[in-house]
């Protein structure tokens, strides 16, 4: 547990019973900073004087603070802060007296490199807090080189001339998933914390007869989301039979902050053309549903989240950086 907030005066023992022996077993043995990751000049604890005057009443309430390795290394995907990271020791315990302990400390979660999710369900996260014991705190600090992103959904493919409708694209997945009770979130300039976007619905397919020909043509894919990684582009729909050529346009991969475009329908002889592939998402822009012709073109993905949480979990975000994507959907996979 933290050291008590009030009460009785303090003892020594248990000062170092929170923080662990400095080298001379005394108060001003405290007074520290520390850089670790993203952050520069971490005291033991906010409110622990780093120079000057130090005495017993500034130690009431005060926790160890231990940081979560989210910022050495190359790039990671579907990583969780507390499995992944804490229980690997991937951590800093800031003095370096004792060892981590999760009970009753602040845990600082520094994201300073890029984290990817992936294509699946909305719900999945580049990037999870995890779940701490109650008496934790925990915040994450995304410095300015930290990047959490969402997988972009995939295109929908176009229809096979009459015989079917075009296929909805893919939903986007979601950046940063909250798993603790009263996070704080702060996110310095220049980091980044974006949803995946939606994938565009494949375009509806198209047919007309007349009394020599029976021509059909196909619907173009969809346009991929962006996102990490971005979505791939929906192939374009065969025409299902008939006579001539017509098949679709496959639709436009996306990238990490472009969706791409949707595939041209089929065209047999400017007589039977197929529905034009929805776009995929980006920041700012939905993923547009797939045109209809004589079959419904598909609808679009959904986008994720930029930070989702567990339900009813509250959230505090101080942003100097980028969010982009909602921040209040619920449900973390």
């Amino acid at each position: 547990m933290s050291i008590k907030s009030s009460g009785n005066s303090l003892a020594f023992s248990e000062i170092e019973a929170e923080f662990g022996q400095n080298g001379g077993r005394s108060l001003g043995g405290y007074r520290l900073t520390q850089n670790v990751g993203s952050l520069s000049n971490l005291p033991l604890d906010s409110g622990i004087p780093t120079s000057g005057q130090i005495k017993f009443s500034d130690f009431y309430g005060k926790r160890l603070n231990v940081v979560v390795d989210c910022h050495s290394g190359g790039r990671e995907d579907r990583k969780s802060a507390k499995g992944d990271k804490w229980n690997n020791n991937a951590v800093t315990v800031i003095g370096g007296f004792r060892s981590k302990k999760e009970s009753g400390s602040k845990i600082i979660i520094n994201v300073n490199k890029k984290f990817c999710s992936d294509k699946s369900n909305q719900i999945n996260c580049a990037l999870k807090t995890g779940s701490w014991d109650s008496t934790a705190t925990v915040q994450v600090d995304v410095g300015s080189s930290g990047q959490v992103l969402g997988a972009g959904g995939d295109g929908g493919k176009g229809a096979d001339g009459i015989n079917n409708n075009g296929n909805n694209g893919g939903n986007g997945t979601s950046a940063l998933g909250i798993e603790h009770n009263n996070v704080v979130v702060n996110i310095a300039s220049g980091g980044i914390l974006r949803a995946g976007f939606g994938g565009g619905g494949g375009g509806g397919g198209h047919r007309q007869v007349d009394k020599r020909r029976d021509r059909r043509a196909g619907g173009g894919g969809g346009g991929g989301g962006a996102g990490c990684p971005a979505g791939n582009g929906g192939p374009g729909g065969s025409t299902g039979g008939g006579f001539g050529g017509g098949s679709g346009q496959p639709g436009g991969s996306g990238s990490e902050t472009s969706g791409g475009g949707g595939g041209n329908g089929g065209n047999n002889e400017n007589e039977a053309v197929g529905g034009v592939g929805g776009p995929g998402g980006q920041p700012g822009s939905n993923a547009g549903g797939g045109q209809n012709r004589a079959t419904s073109g598909g609808l679009a993905g959904g986008n994720g989240a930029a930070i989702r949480r567990i339900s009813g979990y509250a959230v505090t975000i101080n942003n100097s950086g980028t969010i982009q994507g909602g921040t209040t959907d619920t449900g973390v996979n």
